[in-house]
């Protein structure tokens, strides 16, 4: 007798400690949404409906609805590029603008001044130990460089999970002229792995676990 196939919530929750974020991440991606991009994805949707997670779950099912994302989908937990695509805004931020600063290093005394104070000292104290290939060439501010050097770290993901991981991008570097990242995807992995374990938790115990 042929054996039923597991339906996706077993498999999802077969994943352990990994099962709450892979879950949100394909059932409820409203939650993740890059307020930049709310009023493009779902217009319309009144300012309380995004601290309610009751209203978020409707709104991800319709969000997937109209993406046609409602299939089952695929992943491969035990691939860093698919766990990097889960992680939640705050640390998904942090991680964008550090890999931003650590490829392309400003050194214009103007764009240091700028940077946040945690930013400005990781970029004068640590950026050369995590990345010491040659500094990235490009226009724009830094952390569009970090964007798009996440994107390109998702590039052998599914289609289904790059889009979704594209919903968490700000739309704000959407027009921004692209850098000059001839990097390779394994050398951008390892930068974001690096930078993670300097990260809080539950992410740096969640990826030490990985294979190297």
């Amino acid at each position: 007798m042929r054996e039923a196939t597991p339906s996706l919530a077993a498999r999802i929750r077969a994943e352990g400690p990994l099962w709450p974020w892979i879950a949100r991440f394909f059932w409820s991606p409203a939650q993740d949404i890059h307020p930049t991009r709310r009023a493009a994805l779902l217009p319309g949707l009144d300012a309380a409906v995004w601290d309610s997670p009751r209203a978020l779950r409707h709104a991800s099912s319709h969000l997937l609805a109209v993406a046609r994302l409602d299939d089952e989908p695929a992943w491969d937990s035990a691939r860093p590029d698919f766990r990097v695509a889960l992680l939640p805004p705050s640390p998904l931020e942090t991680l964008a603008r550090r890999m931003g600063l650590a490829l392309r290093r400003p050194v214009a005394p103007e764009d240091v001044a700028a940077l946040a104070p945690a930013e400005r000292d990781f970029l004068l104290e640590r950026a050369r130990l995590y990345w010491r290939g040659a500094t990235v060439a490009g226009d724009g501010p830094a952390e569009a460089t970090g964007w798009q050097a996440l994107r390109e770290l998702l590039a052998g993901q599914p289609a289904a999970v790059r889009q979704r991981f594209g919903w968490k991008t700000p739309s704000t570097f959407d027009s921004t002229p692209a850098a000059q990242l001839d990097v390779a995807p394994g050398a951008l992995q390892a930068l974001a792995l690096r930078l993670l374990r300097e990260s809080e938790a539950p992410w740096p115990s969640l990826f030490a676990t990985l294979p190297r």
